[in-house]
């Protein structure tokens, strides 16, 4: 049994719903991230892993590939335009094209607003928020191109209702990835290109 289907994402299956289909997963080497990358090379697809954690990613990319899966790690700095530029021109160069992104990266805050600083901010809609802009617009021609492109943008439930009052930053990044979604599949949706956001709540790691 592969290591997929001893962690359970993979029991059961009786389709190979990515068949065919190439993915990009950004934050991908570990959480709901790896996860997704799990599943969908369970299913058939060829997933490329990105993040900036190397070893896991590279250590991901290992493990799957021995069980069979196609799948394959790049370094992506989610806040860096010429790094989306490049993994994606590797991606189409590689494997013929690019069906699916998945925009899962991301990080938190904690604290109040009173104590945020701008640093903090800053950096968490980088990451969180700006990310998804990036990824879209670096992926938007490949995914046309595909002619049955999907994009799903990791929100979370405090996207829609705002957390418990505190991690700010978080919060507003994670409510204008669900509203950029609606925004890009609305301006996508006669292009071949379907755009979601998922808003998923705790989870056990």
């Amino acid at each position: 049994m592969s290591d997929v289907q001893a962690s359970g994402a993979g029991r059961g299956l009786s389709v190979a719903r990515f068949s065919g289909k190439v993915a990009i997963v950004t934050g991908g080497a570990s959480g709901i991230g790896l996860a997704t990358v799990e599943r969908m090379a369970a299913e058939g697809g060829t997933v490329v892993i990105t993040d900036v954690q190397d070893d896991k990613g590279k250590a991901a990319a290992e493990r799957l590939t021995g069980a069979g899966y196609k799948v394959s790690y790049k370094r992506l700095d989610v806040v860096s335009e010429s790094d989306w530029d490049r993994v994606v021109a590797e991606v189409v160069s590689e494997h013929g094209g690019l069906n699916i992104l998945v925009n899962n990266a991301g990080i938190g805050d904690a604290e109040p607003i009173e104590v945020t600083t701008k640093e903090t901010w800053d950096k968490v809609v980088a990451i969180t928020q700006t990310s998804v802009f990036l990824g879209s617009k670096a992926a938007a021609e490949a995914l046309k191109a595909s002619g049955n492109g999907s994009v799903v943008n990791t929100s979370s439930m405090f996207g829609i209702i705002g957390g418990f009052g505190t991690g700010p930053a978080y919060h507003a990044a994670k409510g204008a990835v669900r509203t950029l979604t609606k925004s890009l599949a609305l301006g996508w949706a006669k292009q071949g290109v379907r755009v979601n956001s998922v808003h998923p709540g705790f989870f056990r790691m």
